[in-house]
């Protein structure tokens, strides 16, 4: 029994891809189920010791709602399942079924689990599941129950002090923040100035300090263009990939996001859980926005297509708004020289942080 043949769709837009929350789930793609457009996805957020198993809530993306045996028509089921990490075998414990967001039918709870668990296998999408939810229980470790929980995104350092411009959504309810460097030096810090309308706030810390090069700002005279190449720097999915900056590529997609909202760019640049607050440059390594948010694979369910690479992004523009009305000056004006994704991705990494907020 593959992980694959269960199937959900999730019809809304994702509202950050920040890491993980204290009370909301964090899906985690898994990959592809098979030779479908459909997607796995693990909720970190759910993963739960019980004896000596862990279990987990995993659901998969399709592209288009199905009928099974019961004649109960759905788009969306969510499993819990129990995996015995020693051993490498799983079992479902219970399954619930839903049509949009109404909910159409539930299995019973399997009671006799623990003594019917059925091999992985060597399927490789089986196999990612249980490296996320078991993690690095071979070794006796165990899922951080009970120990403060932990969300991240990504910062961009705004001048020579340490100022650091974020999301809003990244550093709402945290009990304490820490930003580190990329040589991994961590200061506390503290939230000086939110706009919550748009997504954005700026952190201090304690004392005056270099955190990193100053980013350097596109002029707000000259607004992102349609199709130009842009690229995004920060630290998606921290804890489960490496723990370094990443960088991808992409292009402007649209000039205005959902709904016709002109605050907002539509950018093709991959982005994940964590990217949330860095920044979006230009091919001269200017920013150009700040990631706030991505579109769920599953929100083009109405058109029954899973979209790929559809993500947000506050405009540069709004962000110096926001900093110079809080006496925050930044480095603007168009630089001359288009940079090498390499140089784009070695000037990024220079000015964006690792944000971390203790939600517990």
């Amino acid at each position: 029994m593959s992980l694959s043949t269960y199937a959900v769709r999730i019809i809304a837009l994702l509202p950050c891809i920040c890491g993980t929350t204290a009370n909301a789930s964090h899906w985690v793609e898994v990959g592809n189920a098979g030779v479908s457009t459909d997607k796995v996805l693990v909720d970190a957020d759910s993963i739960e010791k019980v004896d000596e198993f862990r279990t987990a809530r995993i659901m998969t993306l399709g592209s288009a709602p199905q009928t099974n045996s019961h004649n109960i028509t759905f788009d969306r089921r969510v499993q819990k399942v129990a995996f015995s990490c020693t051993d490498r075998t799983f079992r479902s414990i219970q399954t619930i079924a839903y049509l949009g967001e109404k909910q159409v039918g539930t299995s019973p709870v399997n009671a006799d689990w623990k003594s019917t668990m059925k091999p992985l296998g060597m399927d490789a999408l089986n196999s990612r599941a249980f490296a996320i939810v078991c993690g690095n229980a071979a070794a006796g470790a165990s899922p951080a129950v009970g120990r403060p929980k932990v969300a991240t995104g990504s910062g961009v350092v705004v001048d020579e002090i340490g100022d650091v411009l974020t999301a809003n959504h990244v550093v709402t309810h945290c009990k304490s923040i820490t930003v580190k460097t990329p040589a991994s030096k961590a200061f506390d810090a503290s939230v000086a100035g939110v706009d919550p309308k748009n997504d954005l706030a700026i952190l201090k810390i304690a004392f005056d300090a270099p955190l990193g090069e100053p980013a350097h700002f596109r002029t707000q005279s000259q607004p992102a263009r349609l199709g130009e190449t842009i690229g995004v720097v920060g630290y998606p999915l921290s804890g489960i990939l490496s723990t370094e900056a990443k960088a991808t590529f992409g292009q402007i997609n649209s000039v205005a996001g959902a709904n016709n909202d002109y605050t907002l760019l539509q950018i093709s640049a991959p982005v994940q859980p964590g990217n949330s607050g860095g920044p979006v440059l230009d091919e001269y390594g200017q920013v150009i926005g700040i990631v706030v948010s991505q579109a769920s694979l599953a929100v083009i369910a109405l058109s029954g297509n899973v979209p790929q690479n559809v993500n947000f992004a506050v405009r540069g523009e709004l962000a110096q708004i926001f900093l110079a009305a809080r006496g925050i000056k930044v480095l603007s004006g168009r630089r001359q020289q288009v940079q090498s994704t390499e140089a784009i991705a070695a000037s990024g990494l220079k000015s964006t942080l690792l944000v971390q907020c203790a939600l517990e």
